[in-house]
């Protein structure tokens, strides 16, 4: 009889391990659904942020875009500056007091006056003509008062370039700003310094020509420090002059020779 009872002792504790069981297993995917719901939740919200801040962006990039559109001046705030133009009726009137008001010798007073105003018009455009034609004539025979001086010397030249070579004893060196250091001159060729600039002042006074209209092919070193040959031309390129230089101690640079050319020399 023992035996019997221990064989067919029920067991009560199973059907509630099953329970504990599927209780956890239920509040384990709850916690999974929760965590679920939350991320998909924070994942929402940035994404709308993200997507405020693009849609942010994107105005404030349209509006900085945006043409400008000037709105053009009302055309009516125009037309009333303007004044009114007489009709026809007022312009016949006027003429016709015009008419009544005035005499026949007012009216040859008024073609007198303007027969003498016409008169001096044309007088002050001829004189302008006349004085335009005149600086042009005194531009262009500044070189030739050089070369046809009464002290001027004319020589020919072996070289086919050379028209021909001027000497005046009338040359004076130009004035120097200088102070002599040495025994030597100090000869400079940067176009910035004194130096340069009194031997291009020597060329214009030499061949006549304008400094503003001449042009300076080359410049160099005529064998020594107290030397110098300069070639220039006039802007047209129709004058061309070799001039050879010398330094006079405390005086200046003095032109030696000048040779009128026939073409410009290679300057390379």
């Amino acid at each position: 009889m023992a035996e019997t009872k221990r064989r067919y002792n029920p067991q009560p504790n199973r059907p509630q391990d099953k329970k504990k069981k599927m209780d956890k297993v239920l509040n384990g995917l709850i916690g999974v659904v929760v965590l679920l719901i939350l991320v998909v939740a924070t994942m929402i919200i940035l994404g709308d942020k993200s997507d405020d801040k693009d849609t942010a962006k994107e105005t404030d990039k349209m509006q900085q875009e945006k043409p400008v559109i000037k709105q053009p001046a009302e055309e009516e705030e125009d037309e009333s500056d303007e004044p009114e133009e007489p009709t026809d009726t007022e312009d016949n009137d006027e003429e016709n007091d015009n008419v009544d008001d005035n005499n026949v010798d007012d009216n040859n007073v008024d073609d007198s006056t303007s027969t003498e105003e016409d008169t001096e018009s044309n007088n002050s455009v001829d004189q302008t003509q006349t004085d335009s034609n005149t600086s042009t004539d005194n531009n262009s025979n500044s070189s030739e008062d050089k070369t046809n001086s009464s002290t001027a010397k004319k020589e020919d030249s072996d070289d086919p370039i050379v028209k021909e070579v001027i000497k005046d004893s009338n040359w004076k060196p130009t004035a120097t700003a200088q102070k002599e250091s040495g025994a030597q001159h100090n000869s400079s060729y940067d176009s910035n310094s004194t130096d340069w600039k009194e031997k291009v002042a020597t060329l214009a006074s030499t061949t006549g020509l304008n400094e503003d209209e001449m042009i300076v092919w080359y410049l160099k070193n005529g064998g020594s420090p107290d030397t110098a040959i300069g070639t220039v031309s006039s802007k047209d390129k129709k004058d061309k002059y070799r001039v050879y230089m010398k330094w006079v101690k405390n005086k200046g640079w003095k032109p030696t020779k000048m040779e009128v050319l026939n073409t410009l020399p290679n300057t390379n």
